[in-house]
């Protein structure tokens, strides 16, 4: 819907500068400063070449409006992913013992990797928390890596040492609470499916990036043409898109020839 509704103000806005080219007439200025010609592609790539009445200004002007519709595209689709990814964990992999929370971006890839956390507090009768053993899962894992660096050699101190405390600590801090645990174990087609959710929202998400990177070279390549074009009007610029393997699948290459 978000898509749909950027393209109709797009194509409604070109029409609109396009369909009476005599209305718009009295803002070309082929004398116009270097400066002024500049400042208003900056602020719409294109206009500036518009008001020195060079027929490029048209292709910027394109340039911008295809970027901005296919980065709405890209975000929409890769918000709506990631509501995907995230509402399949927690139907089928998240312990829902609590209020729902979401995790961050990190959590959701660990749980691509791990087919369950195991617990936080492994025996909640005892006092203070008890770290998971089971290296199999995360947070024992978080917990035996805490042990190599605080209680090398299978140091063996009571709970009151401080070296136990630190190695707690670290525990605590890395390990993943009562609100984040998971487990997958019989369900690998949803975790697999769950990680594909997971690369497809993240690739969207690159390419809407992306194609913001695109839109600020345009901004930047149309004032530069602007003010060289200004300064000296017999500048010539050159363009093409070649047919790249990755990213979004093309690379712009813009060369202006300026006579000095």
């Amino acid at each position: 819907m978000r898509t749909r509704l950027t393209v109709a103000v797009v194509v409604a806005s070109l029409a609109v500068l396009g369909g009476a080219p005599e209305a718009w007439g009295q803002f070309r200025d082929p004398d116009a400063s270097p400066a002024k010609a500049a400042a208003l592609s900056a602020l719409l790539p294109g206009a500036g070449q518009y008001v020195l009445d060079q027929k490029r200004s048209w292709a910027y002007l394109a340039v911008e409006a295809v970027g901005l519709v296919f980065y709405v595209d890209r975000r929409s689709a890769a918000v709506d992913l990631r509501a995907g990814y995230r509402d399949l964990a927690w139907n089928e992999a998240r312990l829902q013992t609590r209020a729902r929370t979401e995790g961050d971006f990190e959590y959701y890839e660990r749980m691509t990797k791990w087919r369950t956390s195991g617990s936080f507090d492994a025996d909640p009768g005892a006092p203070g928390v008890q770290p998971e053993t089971d290296a199999a899962t995360f947070n024992g894992d978080a917990w035996d890596l805490a042990r190599q660096i605080f209680l090398p050699g299978g140091t063996t101190v009571p709970e009151s040492d401080p070296r136990y405390q630190r190695a707690l600590e670290y525990y605590q801090g890395r390990a993943y609470g009562p609100e984040f645990l998971w487990d997958w174990t019989g369900k690998e087609a949803e975790q697999e499916e769950f990680g594909a959710l997971i690369h497809r929202s993240d690739d969207r998400f690159r390419q809407a990036t992306n194609v913001l990177g695109l839109v600020f070279a345009n901004h930047v390549v149309s004032t530069v043409d602007a003010y060289l074009s200004a300064r000296a009007p017999r500048a010539s610029l050159r363009s093409g898109f070649v047919a790249t393997p990755e990213g979004l699948g093309w690379t712009a290459r813009v060369e202006v020839a300026v006579p000095w």
